[in-house]
């Protein structure tokens, strides 16, 4: 449990409408674009107070958008209520399931919890009464529900369930993913297919800086073994859904490894043994390899990689590094974001793919604000340092540095941290899957809309 400043119930209910949330039923929600939202956002949050409403049942709480938004309808006397709410990740407004505490109880305060994703929040307003030590008046209590405990260094089988055709593990825990890994890896179990369920950390949040200095001691790290071992001797051939989620703390400190990375290979050389990874993010990691070394996936032969993203993670190899992929044999590669740092201490750092082998399969729709080092004269360049390469990708202008451009477009800080850059994505992309980094976790930024926010 953690503390939390809370001021007044419409500065929490602010909070609460930028969290993700699942819908109470399908008839409640109502897609809108980013500008509808924006337009009529802050104008509803400035009430100083939510609208109330006593309904019997919850077929009674009717449609709920922006023009109600904060809308609060109880019910059954008021033990539950639900609030009408924004949910960034799907880009809908639902009803929000809370259920109230008893001023009485051990929390000293008016209490709430509010139910979402996989766990819930309790959290409290108001002076605290209870006597004894306790925190300021401002004070609340938060449990972290959708974040995994820090990885122990052990294994536990996760459970399955067949979703959409496939069966998956559901990946609750920093054990469980080890437990996956080590099936593809060392059991030859290289189709398996995985789902995260939450945020994952495999090492403390505070384990590397965005320069790529190691915070913590190497030996208290938990070292991983990039899924298939980081060699050309086993491929990942299954489906990693990340669902959203995050994994973080990712420690891998492996110069000998020719395909380093969250993923060592990822697909075959046919379309029967390829691999897919989407929905995906990683943060915080630190990841050195020799050649072919990528955030996320070290060598990608045949294979799918889409919405995906690397956020201040350090990244270093010889030659062929990617902020997303090392080196891009085939395949496709499209919708991604990088911002971490790349570095190669011989040739070829890019901020997406450091080598893309085959031009035909291009990169789509990416963009890269990370820091991209390559010494001696080495080739640095904002998507991939392959000729015409990329199609409507984006890169940030580093004034200090030669880097190429490859078919990518070079843009300022300012036009990439703003609505019109959001709005050139989403126009080039399949549908409006990315939007303004309100949450400052990317540091201005873009953002996808399915990204999950960690509950804090």
């Amino acid at each position: 449990m953690k503390g939390k400043k809370t001021s007044t119930i419409a500065g929490f209910l602010a909070i609460i409408s930028t969290l993700v949330f699942a819908a109470c039923g399908e008839d409640s929600s109502v897609e809108v674009s980013s500008d509808q939202r924006d337009s009529g956002y802050d104008d509803e949050l400035s009430s100083s107070s939510a609208k109330r409403t006593s309904v019997q049942t919850t077929f009674e709480l009717g449609s709920c958008s922006y023009a109600n938004e904060n809308e609060r309808l109880y019910v059954t006397d008021e033990d539950d209520y639900f609030t009408c709410s924004y949910s960034y990740a799907d880009g809908f407004y639902t009803w929000i399931n809370s259920k109230k505490i008893n001023s009485s109880s051990s929390y000293g305060q008016d209490c709430i919890t509010v139910f979402a994703n996989n766990g819930y929040e309790v959290v409290c307003v108001g002076d605290v009464t209870s006597s004894g030590s306790s925190p300021s008046s401002s004070s609340s209590v938060t449990h972290y529900t959708n974040v995994s405990d820090v990885w122990n260094g052990k294994m536990e089988k996760p459970i399955t369930d067949y979703i959409d055709g496939r069966n998956y593990m559901l990946i609750y825990t920093a054990e469980e993913l080890a437990y996956f890994a080590d099936q593809v890896t060392n059991k030859g179990e290289t189709g398996l297919n995985a789902k995260l369920m939450q945020h994952i950390r495999l090492n403390p949040d505070n384990m590397v800086d965005e320069n790529g200095n190691l915070l913590l001691s190497q030996s208290s790290l938990n070292e991983w073994t990039p899924i298939g071992g980081g060699t050309s001797s086993i491929t990942y051939n299954g489906v990693f859904d990340g669902n959203g989620y995050v994994v973080s703390g990712i420690y891998v400190n492996k110069p000998a490894f020719e395909r380093a990375g969250f993923i060592g290979t990822l697909g075959g050389t046919s379309t029967s043994d390829s691999g897919h990874v989407l929905f995906l993010g990683i943060e915080n990691s630190y990841v050195v390899g020799g050649d072919q070394v990528g955030g996320i996936v070290g060598r990608m032969n045949r294979a799918e990689v889409q919405q995906v993203f690397n956020r201040k993670s350090y990244v270093k190899g010889a030659e062929y590094v990617g902020g997303i992929v090392g080196y891009k044999n085939s395949g496709w590669l499209y919708y991604a974001y990088n911002s971490g740092m790349v570095v190669s201490s011989g040739n070829r750092a890019s901020g997406i793919v450091g080598y893309n082998d085959n031009a035909s399969t291009s990169i789509i729709v990416s963009y890269n604000v990370g820091f991209l080092i390559a010494p001696n004269k080495g080739r640095t360049a904002g998507v991939s340092t392959s000729t015409n390469s990329s199609k409507d990708c984006f890169y940030l202008d580093q004034s200090d540095r030669d880097i190429e451009s490859n078919g990518a477009e070079q843009k300022s800080e300012y036009f990439m941290q703003g609505i019109d850059f959001v709005s050139t994505l989403n126009g080039l992309s399949y549908k409006n899957i990315w939007q303004l980094d309100n949450g400052n976790v990317n540091d201005g930024f873009p953002v996808f809309t399915w990204e999950r926010i960690i509950l804090k």
